[in-house]
């Protein structure tokens, strides 16, 4: 059972989307930052005490963890957090690479000249803040380097799917940017890609991407060393 050291802060009275959704994704953020690891056992009055909400945004929002497959059902004994793997990462990766190299090779034709100017103006900040080792500054830039980039595809559902996975991917992308090595290529991952934006290459683009983002995965599992699926007792 969660212990009163895991404790999940509660959803806030401005906030005013629907509540189901604010819980979703405070627990969450909460497996995949690890506030809530593997074993941990679900309590869903718990739950609503802790975030101050009713029990109905809870119980809905534990429905989709469990059919995502961060949280796991055994029977007579309850709901139980499954947490990530090796192998959820790499494939959480592999569905983001699939969705971002469309969404770069379609933006590569419909970005206007403004977002290709910001997009310059990003990766000049990513250079400084690379060379003056502000990691927290260097990935909100790149966040925003990201957002940029997908939003000028144009596809509004393609959009709302990368952002799903891009959510899923904050926590890895953190820790794989810790690292000083980790920071300088992603620097010039991010140049590579904006040179191809502007030259309007979407196959350079593309790979572009990929290459970016394979890097990323494989940093990820250097620094973790994930181990595989590990099993709740029986």
């Amino acid at each position: 059972m969660m212990s009163e050291q895991k404790l999940i802060e509660p959803i806030p009275y401005d906030d005013f989307r629907p509540a189901r959704d604010l819980v979703l994704e405070r627990l969450r953020e909460a497996i995949l930052n690890r506030t809530l690891v593997s074993g941990d056992r679900i309590v869903e009055s718990d739950l609503a005490q802790m975030l101050n909400v009713s029990r109905t945004p809870v119980r809905e929002a534990l429905r989709v963890l469990e059919a995502e497959g961060l949280l796991k059902r055994v029977p007579r004994k309850g709901l139980f957090v499954k947490g990530i793997t090796k192998e959820d990462v790499e494939e959480i990766y592999a569905i983001r690479i699939s969705l971002e190299s469309l969404a770069v090779s379609k933006a590569v034709e419909k970005i206007a000249p403004a977002e290709i100017n910001r997009l310059k103006q990003l990766v000049d900040l990513m250079r400084n803040y690379t060379e003056s080792s502000q990691a927290d500054k260097l990935f909100s830039v790149c966040q925003e380097f990201n957002d940029i980039l997908v939003r000028s595809c144009r596809m509004p559902r393609l959009i709302k799917l990368v952002r799903v996975y891009m959510e899923y991917l904050e926590q890895f992308r953190t820790i794989s940017m810790a690292k000083r090595e980790r920071q300088i290529v992603a620097l010039n991952d991010h140049e590579e890609i904006l040179q191809a934006v502007i030259e309007r290459d979407p196959i350079r683009a593309e790979m572009a991407v990929k290459k970016h983002l394979t890097g990323a995965l494989e940093a990820f599992l250097r620094e973790e060393g994930l181990c595989d699926k590990s099993e709740i007792n029986k």
